[in-house]
C-alpha cells in the first residue's frame, strides 16, 4: 500500500491511489461538463439565430404579400408605411420623393400627417451620400432628415423608382435613375437600437417596394394610354359623326341643287318631246328639236354624274339600247362642240371614217356623254389652238375588249364593230388663268380631275371598251381616246327583240291604249296629256285616289295603264299601297308611278307594294318607252291591245 504526507489529516496523512483515481474522474467530468456548457451555448446562439431569421424571413413575406395586395403607387407606399411601422415598431416612418425637375426631395408620404410641404435639395451632402449608398444608412442625431421624421434612432435607404421607359426596346443605355428615400425612426424613449436583423429587413422591403412600385408604374402607364386611346377614340367618333353629318349636309346640298338645276332642263325635255311629234314644215326643224331634246337629257345626265345624285335605276351606271344613227348623232356632237371651242377660240376639225356605220345598237345619249367629257377635258389644257374629233373603226379579230363577255358565248364579227373616237388638241397657248374655269366648266372639276376620268372610264366600260388620256407632247397638248363596242342593227331575228321593244315603235307602244292620268300638278299633267294624245292613246284625267276608283271601276277593264303621281299614294301611305296591291289583283292594270324623287329608294318602295314601273315626273317619251318595254319585259308577254 502507498502512502504519502499531506497536509490534511486524511486517512492518517496518507493518498491512497483509490483516492486518486476518483479525482481523476472528478476532474474529467468537470472538464466535459464545461464543454457541454459551451456548446450549449453556441447552439442556443444559433438556434436565436435562426429563429431571427425565420421571424425576419415571415416578416418580410408579410409585409410582401401587404405590399403587392394593391397596383396603386400611394396604396402601396401608405401600405408599406403602416407594416414596417407594425412590425418594427417605430415611432414614425417616412418617403421622401424627388419632384418634377429632380431638384428637390419632398415629404410626400408620412405615417404621421403633418400640414404643408416639406423640402430638402438633392445637393444636400447627407443626401448624396445615401442615393450613392444601396445599403441602409444610419442616421446621426443631427440628419435633417432624422430630425424631420422624428427624435429617435433613424435609418434611411433609397428606393429605385423604376421608369416604363426601362422596360422598352430600344432606351439608351445612358438613363439617369431616380430614387426616393425611406426613413425609419425608433421610438426615442427607449433603450433599443437598430440590429443587424432589422436592417435587413429594411433593405429586402426597399427592394420590394421598388419592385412593387414599377409593377404600378407599367400599370399607371397602360391606364394612362388606354384613358389617351379612349379619349382619341372618342375625338375620332365625334369627327366620324360630324364627317357623317357634313356629308349628309353636302349630299342634302348637291341633291337640292342638282334638283333645282335638273328640273328646268328636264321641263324642257319634256317640252321638246312633244315637239318631236308634231308635224315640221321642214327637215331644219326637225333636226333643231332632235338636237334640243338630246341636248337637255344630256346636261341632266351630266348633272347628276357632276353631282353624284343617283337616278331610279341606282348609283350605278346604265345603258339604254337601242337602234340610233350614228351619224346624226354625231353631227349634233359637232354643233355642240363648236359652241364650247368658240367660246374658247378654238378651231374645231371633225372627221369620220367611211368604214363607220349609220345604224347600231347602243346608249346614244351616253356616248354623245363620254365625247362631251373628252372634249371638256382637252379644252382646259390651254387656250387657242385646234381641236380634232375623229372617229373611226377598229379591226381586232382575236381580242376582246370586255373582259367579262362570257367565253361560251361566239362573238361573229359582223354583230359587232369597234369604233375609236379620239380627241387631239394641238398648238394652244398656256394660260393658268384662263385654263381653270374651263376645266371647271367643262369638265366639272376643281381639283377633282381624276374623279371625272373615272367617270368615263366606267362609261366606256359599259360599252365594253377602254378610255385613255395621253400626256402633253411636241406639238400636241391633249390627246384622248375612247374605244367603244357597239352592236349593229339587224334585220332578221338575233339580238333585236319582238316590235314592241324597238325604240322606233313607240306609236305602236302607245297607240290605241287607254290611260288613265292621275296627276294633281298642272304643268305635268298638261304636258303627259299632249304627249300621249300626240301618240294616238285614249287618255282620261283625274285629280285624286277618289276619282281614280271610280273610273276604273265604271270603266271596268278598259283601262290598259294608270300613270300615277305619287304624291297621291302617300297621302295615306301604306293603306293607299294595299288599296294598289288589291287593285293589281282584281285587274290586269299596269301601273306606273309618277315621282319628282329620282332616287333609288323611293323605286325599290313603289316595285315592293304592287306598283309595276316608276318614273320622273315630267313624263319625258324616251324614258316611258323604256319603262314600259322592261315592265313587258319583265311580265313575259306581250299585251293583248298590242297584239
Amino acid at each position: 500500500m502507498l502512502s504519502c504526507a499531506c497536509d490534511d489529516e486524511v486517512a492518517g496523512g496518507f493518498w491512497t491511489v483509490d483516492n486518486i483515481l476518483q479525482c481523476q474522474k472528478v476532474l474529467k467530468v468537470m472538464v466535459r461538463e464545461g464543454l457541454l456548457i459551451k456548446k450549449t451555448r453556441e447552439l442556443g446562439r444559433e438556434v436565436g439565430l435562426m429563429k431571427r431569421q425565420e421571424e425576419a424571413s415571415h416578416y418580410v413575406h408579410m409585409l410582401t404579400r401587404e405590399i403587392r395586395q394593391s397596383l396603386d403607387r400611394h396604396t402601396i407606399l401608405y401600405t408599406t408605411l403602416v407594416q414596417l411601422s407594425n412590425v418594427l415598431f417605430l415611432d414614425n416612418c417616412a418617403i421622401w420623393m424627388p419632384d418634377e425637375l429632380n431638384s428637390m426631395m419632398n415629404l410626400t408620404h408620412e405615417l404621421k400627417r403633418r400640414d404643408g410641404l416639406v423640402s430638402i435639395p438633392v445637393d444636400d451632402p447627407e443626401l448624396v451620400d445615401i442615393l450613392q449608398d444601396k445599403r441602409v444608412r444610419v442616421l446621426g442625431p443631427d440628419s435633417r432628415l432624422g430630425w424631420v421624421a422624428g427624435n429617435g434612432p433613424a435609418v434611411a435607404i433609397r428606393m429605385p423608382m423604376l421608369r416604363v421607359s426601362n422596360f422598352k426596346t430600344g432606351t439608351p443605355e445612358m438613363m439617369e435613375t431616380c430614387y426616393a428615400i425611406l426613413v425609419l425612426v425608433l421610438p426615442a424613449n427607449g433603450n433599443r437600437d437598430w440590429s443587424s436583423q432589422e436592417l435587413e429587413i429594411v433593405e429586402v422591403v426597399a427592394d420590394q417596394v421598388a419592385v412593387a412600385l414599377s409593377h404600378a408604374a407599367v400599370l399607371e402607364e397602360s391606364l394612362l394610354m388606354r384613358e389617351k386611346l379612349l379619349e382619341r377614340n372618342m375625338a375620332l367618333e365625334k369627327a366620324r359623326q360630324m364627317a357623317l353629318m357634313a356629308n349628309e349636309a353636302r349630299r342634302s346640298f348637291q341633291k337640292v341643287m342638282a334638283m333645282e338645276m335638273i328640273t328646268p332642263s328636264r321641263s324642257v325635255a319634256a317640252i321638246l318631246s312633244v315637239l318631236q311629234n308634231e308635224n315640221f314644215r321642214s327637215e331644219n326643224q326637225k333636226r333643231i328639236v332632235d338636237t334640243m331634246a338630246k341636248g337637255s337629257l344630256l346636261l341632266s345626265a351630266l348633272i347628276e354624274d357632276a353631282t353624284g345624285i343617283s337616278g331610279l335605276r341606282g348609283s350605278r351606271f346604265e345603258l339604254k339600247l337601242r337602234t340610233f344613227s350614228l351619224r346624226s348623232m354625231l353631227k349634233e356632237a359637232v354643233v355642240v362642240s363648236k359652241l364650247l371651242c368658240a367660246s374658247q377660240a378654238v378651231d374645231l376639225d371633225f372627221h369620220i371614217s367611211k368604214e363607220v356605220p349609220d345604224q347600231v345598237v347602243g346608249d346614244e345619249t351616253r356616248i354623245l356623254q363620254a365625247v362631251m367629257y373628252m372634249l371638256g377635258k382637252v379644252l382646259g389644257s390651254g387656250v387657242g389652238g385646234t381641236v380634232s374629233l375623229s372617229v373611226s373603226r377598229e379591226y381586232h379579230s382575236g381580242d376582246r375588249l370586255d373582259p367579262n363577255y362570257p367565253a361560251w358565248r361566239p362573238a361573229r364579227s359582223e354583230e359587232y364593230v369597234l369604233l375609236r373616237f379620239k380627241v387631239v388638241k394641238t398648238d394652244s397657248m398656256e394660260d393658268d388663268d384662263s385654263s381653270l374655269p374651263v376645266d371647271e366648266l367643262c369638265s366639272g372639276e376643281a381639283g377633282s380631275q381624276k374623279t371625272k376620268f373615272n367617270i368615263c372610264e366606267k362609261l366606256a366600260q359599259l360599252m365594253h371598251g377602254s378610255m385613255s388620256s395621253g400626256l402633253a407632247s411636241e406639238g400636241v397638248d391633249r390627246c384622248m381616246n375612247l374605244t367603244i363596242r357597239l352592236r349593229l342593227q339587224q334585220s332578221g331575228g338575233g339580238f333585236i327583240q319582238p316590235r314592241y321593244m324597238e325604240p322606233d315603235t313607240s306609236r305602236c307602244l302607245l297607240k290605241g291604249m287607254n290611260i288613265l292620268l292621275a296627276d294633281v300638278h298642272g304643268f305635268n299633267q298638261s304636258i303627259t296629256r299632249k304627249l300621249l294624245v300626240n301618240l294616238g292613246c285614249h287618255i282620261a284625267v283625274v285629280n285624286s285616289w277618289h276619282q281614280c276608283l271610280e273610273t276604273i271601276h265604271m270603266g271596268g277593264n278598259n283601262h290598259h295603264l294608270l300613270l300615277i303621281d305619287l304624291g297621291i299614294l302617300e297621302e295615306d301611305g301604306i293603306e293607299m299601297f294595299a288599296r294598289i296591291r288589291k287593285l293589281r289583283l282584281e285587274t290586269s292594270l299596269l301601273i306606273v308611278a309618277l315621282t319628282s324623287r329620282p332616287d333609288r329608294n323611293t323605286r325599290d318602295v313603289c316595285l315592293g307594294n304592287g306598283i309595276h314601273g316608276v318614273i320622273c315626273k315630267p313624263v319625258i317619251l324616251p324614258e316611258l318607252e323604256d319603262e314600259l318595254q322592261r315592265v313587258f319585259r319583265s311580265a313575259g308577254t306581250v299585251p293583248s291591245f298590242l297584239q
